[in-house]
């Protein structure tokens, strides 16, 4: 009498075989399409971005208890040579003893980096480039440059300037694509996708 067992077993391998042998058909094909299709970009514009960094702004810093000093909304400059996004931020130092206003200008300049965790763009590597108060002695301007430096470090270091909805990249994500680096261009920033390796 024959085995039933072993000969049920044995009929069920060329199947088993089949399926397996599509799956790894299947996740290949999937790897290869995402090969073929190449690099993808996502872009950010200008006007996202200057919305996004105008919800910091206006805001009011006292420096050595002698001046308050209001930085207005900043206009966005793109540096695509440098990869690197600008600021421009109107300022006004008021002195607290004599009342006396002064009016200038602070130039910031940060480097971005992705954050996979939160899906977020990031500024990072603050740069004070200039602070200039009109008619502000000398040791104002001092303080008022090392204020800045700190005004960029404490409130838009690792700031969020953009943040992906997780629909955004799902898509990319299934077909086996990563953020792989920002670049900034003259009208905003592209965001490179490329198949994960």
């Amino acid at each position: 009498m024959p085995d039933i067992r072993r000969s049920t077993t044995w009929s069920h391998w060329p199947l088993r075989r089949r399926i397996l042998l599509a799956t790894v058909a299947v996740g290949m094909l999937a790897t290869a399409c995402s090969s073929l299709l190449g690099p993808r970009t996502v872009e950010i514009s200008r006007a996202e971005l200057q919305t996004k960094l105008g919800k910091q702004f206006p805001m009011t810093k006292r420096v050595m208890k002698l001046l308050d000093v209001n930085a207005g909304l900043p206009v966005l400059d793109l540096r695509d040579t440098q990869n690197r996004v600008a600021l421009s931020i109107d300022l006004t130092a008021k002195e607290l003893i004599m009342g006396q206003e002064y009016k200038g200008k602070v130039a910031l300049s940060f480097g971005l980096r992705y954050e996979p965790k939160d899906l977020t763009i990031r500024l990072v590597q603050p740069k004070v480039e200039q602070v200039m108060v009109d008619g502000l002695p000398p040791l104002y301007q001092t303080a008022l440059s090392n204020m800045g430096a700190r005004l960029a470090e404490e409130s838009l270091q690792d700031y969020a300037i953009h943040q992906f909805k997780p629909e955004d990249l799902r898509a990319a994500d299934r077909m086996g694509y990563e953020v792989k680096d920002i670049q900034v261009t003259t009208t905003g920033l592209a965001i490179h996708l490329a198949p994960r390796p």
